[in-house]
């Protein structure tokens, strides 16, 4: 993939997705899966790392996507293509916003968003869930564990992803990195 078609990718994602980075995450997932330049594996463990660096989402996994398929150049490309539309829209619209925002209509609309923006993240959940339990129990337990922790014993989301990793690292096989 060129860099141009890059920040066009990145660019015509960043201007039509409502929600923030989480949702930014379906909607990259869904494009680079339609251009086969990405195996689907590939594309969920760079969705993970994204999640799991400091900072805003969408930048960092458009970062990691772009230095993968054409280097540096191909990271600055698809970072401004992320960013460059939300900021200019909030930039323009913050204060026809802020002067509508208890208007009804202006109300229905970003509540209608919140319903289809939980959709989505639900979505990219599923996706990167189904893809880690592929790979056998062992993921599945940790996903379960971890997923308990947060839902069920109402553990703060860092305590049950250290869980997770640390349960993760006791089962482990130690196939990988034995060559």
């Amino acid at each position: 993939m060129s860099v141009k078609r890059l920040f066009i990718l990145f660019l015509r994602i960043g201007a039509f997705t409502f929600g923030g980075g989480i949702v930014m995450l379906g909607f990259i997932q869904k494009e680079l899966s339609l251009t086969g330049c990405l195996s689907d594996e590939e594309i969920a463990d760079m969705m993970v790392l994204s999640t799991a660096l400091p900072g805003p989402v969408a930048v960092s996994l458009s970062y990691i996507v772009g230095r993968r398929i054409a280097g540096v150049p191909g990271a600055i490309t698809a970072v401004t293509g992320t960013v460059i539309a939300p900021f200019l829209t909030i930039l323009l619209l913050s204060g026809v916003l802020l002067r509508y925002v208890n208007e009804p209509r202006v109300s229905a609309f970003f509540l209608g968003t919140s319903c289809a923006v939980a959709v989505i993240i639900g979505r990219v959940v599923w996706s990167i869930a189904s893809l880690s339990c592929k790979e056998g129990w062992k993921n599945f337990a940790t996903l379960a564990l971890t997923a308990g922790m947060i839902l069920l014993a109402d553990a703060h989301p860092f305590v049950a992803l250290v869980a997770g990793v640390f349960f993760r690292l006791l089962v482990a096989d130690g196939r990988r990195g034995s060559s």
